[in-house]
């Protein structure tokens, strides 16, 4: 058996990232970035005014007791031939062009508008006031995102504001999902005594979901080596990610660890110091990554965000590929054996992480709080 921390270098040195592929900006979420963008403009690339209110020509400590008004200027409007004085203001709205002559823009709230022009309430005014500057975001050249960003909703806002339709991305994987077990039978229909209601798939499908991902294939495989051994060929040469769950173990119908070295697939490891998910399994056939994951739902779960998710997100070239990790006190206590890692589910109250009962790999109740991950090395 090797260390949590071993295993988790093996994976993330042994996966590199899939090729690169340009995806529309439309359909570029869950995405991340294979090279770096830079600004092709300013942003905004000309001053706006950041308020409705009436743009004027001011110099400091000389306030005019009435503005004649003299245009109006839109935002999108793009004539540009509203041109200003001192003495005269211009009705403006959020989002436009500063006229030529314009250097600060007073609220609509503090100007009172009379037939012989505008009048501005005795209130502090500045030199720029209410505008937004050219370039004030964003200058010409400068980087926008790094190669590895994650394109959220926030990131591809931005790239939208420059203009920019498609993106270079790293695709995401193909991923198949083998599971076994002759005593499982699915959600819906009518189970005998002895069998068990399949649950492992509904977890690595959403936790997939949650990631913008689809499985390309799910197939269920008997406890049969030659089965299994066969149903793993096929599913090789199609997928870039093979995720097999039950079957691990080194019981009598365990078979996956056979069936996979049928395959050639070469063992990088087998079985973990660690609980739950002792049993994990992790290979390599050139460049398809292969897991078998335990049986039980929640070290599925458990081993899914803990080794499964990074390698995803190094493959799909994340430059941050792991949960984000937060250091606390635990208000309770927990007793383990020198040497093993355990998972917990816990959450967080008052600052402090509270670990709840119901730690065995057999239970999901306590994954259905609202938990952290709590991790005892």
């Amino acid at each position: 058996m090797i260390s949590v921390k071993d295993a988790k270098n093996y994976i993330l040195v042994g996966t590199q990232a899939l090729n690169e592929i340009r995806v529309r900006l439309s359909d570029s979420a869950g995405f991340a970035l294979a090279s770096d963008i830079y600004a092709p403009t300013d942003f905004p690339d000309f001053d706006q005014s950041a308020m409705d209110g009436y743009g004027i020509y001011y110099e400091m400590g000389q306030r005019e007791p009435l503005y004649r008004l003299k245009g109006v200027a839109q935002a999108g409007n793009v004539d540009s031939t509203n041109k200003i004085q001192k003495g005269e203001a211009v009705r403006i709205f959020t989002g436009a062009k500063i006229p030529s002559g314009v250097n600060t823009v007073i609220q609509q709230e503090f100007v009172q508008s009379r037939e012989e022009g505008v009048f501005i309430e005795d209130q502090p005014i500045f030199v720029g006031m209410n505008i937004r500057k050219a370039g004030s975001q964003t200058q010409q050249n400068e980087l926008l995102l790094p190669a590895g960003a994650a394109l959220h909703p926030a990131a591809v806002s931005c790239l939208a504001g420059f203009g920019l339709d498609t993106l270079p991305v790293i695709r995401k994987p193909n991923i198949i999902i083998l599971y076994t077990g002759k005593e499982i039978v699915a959600p819906g229909t009518i189970k005998q005594m002895g069998q068990v209601f399949e649950s492992n798939t509904y977890a690595l499908i959403n936790a997939l979901k949650g990631m913008q991902i689809e499985p390309k294939e799910i197939t269920w495989v008997d406890d049969d080596e030659k089965q299994l051994t066969d149903e793993i060929s096929l599913a090789l040469p199609k997928c870039d990610l093979l995720l097999i769950t039950g079957g691990v173990s080194v019981g009598d119908y365990d078979y996956v660890v056979r069936s996979l070295h049928n395959n050639g697939v070469q063992q990088i490891f087998h079985k973990l110091k660690q609980k739950p998910g002792k049993p994990l399994y992790f290979g390599k056939k050139a460049e398809k990554l292969i897991f078998g994951l335990p049986g039980n739902p929640a070290s599925v779960l458990t081993c899914f965000y803990e080794y499964v998710f990074p390698c995803i997100r190094k493959l799909m070239g994340f430059s941050q590929v792991a949960l984000m990790e937060v250091h606390l006190m635990a208000s309770n206590s927990y007793q383990k054996k020198i040497g093993m890692t355990h998972f917990l589910k816990a959450y967080v109250r008052d600052s402090k992480v509270e670990i709840v009962d119901h730690q065995e790999s057999y239970k999901m109740n306590s994954f259905c709080y609202r938990q952290c991950h709590y991790s005892i090395g």
